[in-house]
């Protein structure tokens, strides 16, 4: 699988309420797409639980982060969430939820979701609850194939989720500084199977 794009995920009320909440929930500042990164920006883990190897390190994890626990307390996010698991997640509970905020000079590095031993199960989906976005802002969704060169890309658009496989090596690109407007992502994984 190289990459899916899908428009017009949840309803327009939906839409709305979920990127409300989101706006109104307190993210942590200095996060890196890896360790090694040169770039920060805002993130906020949602679901985290540290039940499958992740890049996080342990103090990231939260037994409390569970799916179940965030189905309970996370409104629109999770009406959202319960879209994507059951379209493009076989219905298995998700593993990984969470969101990046970012604006001009937020950098994000390229980078795996996963580890690659879950190639054959791992999957990510990532939502833009974006006003607008105009696509000289930059932001795009990239993703590199085993020698390292760009191999798919999706550019931002309010109400969009892009599918693929987690282990894949992806990244968003530079923000113009031109742009305004404050790109959200938010990103639905899991790294397994339970079927």
């Amino acid at each position: 699988m190289q990459i899916n794009v899908y428009d017009n995920l949840a309803s327009p009320e939906l839409f709305e309420a979920a990127r409300a909440w989101l706006l109104a929930q307190s993210p942590v500042f200095g996060w890196r797409a890896h360790a090694q990164a040169p770039g920060t920006f805002w993130h906020r883990n949602f679901v985290l639980p540290g039940t499958h190897q992740h890049h996080y390190d342990h103090g990231a994890w939260n037994s409390e982060l569970s799916y179940e626990a965030f189905l309970k307390n996370s409104g629109p996010l999770a009406e959202v969430a319960e879209i994507v698991r059951r379209e493009h997640f076989g219905n298995v509970a998700l593993t990984r939820v969470w969101a990046n905020y970012q604006t001009f000079g937020d950098e994000s590095a390229f980078h795996r979701d996963f580890p690659v031993q879950y190639s054959k199960t791992a999957r990510t989906a990532v939502w833009y609850p974006v006003m607008r976005w105009e696509r000289d802002w930059g932001g795009d969704f990239v993703t590199l194939d085993e020698t390292g060169e760009v191999n798919a890309c999706a550019l931002i658009k309010p109400n969009r989720l892009v599918v693929f496989n987690g282990t894949k090596t992806h990244a968003a690109r530079p923000i113009s500084r031109y742009c305004n407007e404050l790109r959200i992502a938010v990103s639905f994984g899991c790294e397994v199977d339970h079927d």
